[in-house]
């Protein structure tokens, strides 16, 4: 068997991308649960559940750059040094769409903000980040799911 065949067998196996996708699955979960129904309710709520929320926030970004620069890694490519130009590499790449880079273009700004101590985010704004990353962040899996199964297909076929 050749290398590259067996890289493929392997990653077929194993799959990185695959079980950080898992991970990433769990923390929406975790925010699903943790994100108050309202605004107006995150706001007024205490310290405990505005820290749940901001770190299910930043473990989904994260998790994300770290599946961007696995596939990144995986085309051949070394990972580029800003976290918004690997959205933008597997953008190019069509693993996503425009709308869901849009998306995590400004959700990076905001992970931007909370780590920085000198900033910070507003818990108007948290909530209001935290609750479209639902929506895009379950995208944004989709997609990445879809990308895998159509790459695995053309992977198979060109193994026969």
């Amino acid at each position: 068997m050749s290398k590259g065949v067996e890289k493929r067998t392997l990653q077929r196996h194993f799959n990185p991308v695959k079980a950080k996708l898992a991970f990433m699955d769990e923390c929406f979960s975790q925010l699903r649960n943790g994100l108050p129904s309202s605004r107006d309710d995150y706001v007024e709520s205490d310290r405990l559940t505005h820290s749940y929320v901001k770190s299910c926030f930043l473990m989904i970004v994260q998790r994300a750059v770290d599946i961007n620069n696995a596939i990144i890694e995986f085309s051949g490519n070394t990972p580029p040094y800003q976290k918004h130009q690997s959205f933008r590499s597997i953008q190019e790449s069509g693993a996503i769409d425009l709308e869901t880079l849009n998306f995590f273009e400004h959700a990076l700004d905001c992970y931007q903000k909370i780590a920085n101590p000198y900033e910070g985010l507003s818990a108007p704004d948290l909530y209001d980040v935290s609750f479209l990353l639902l929506q895009h962040g379950e995208a944004y899996t989709r997609q990445i799911n879809d990308f895998f199964d159509d790459t695995s297909t053309k992977t198979v076929a060109e193994d026969i």
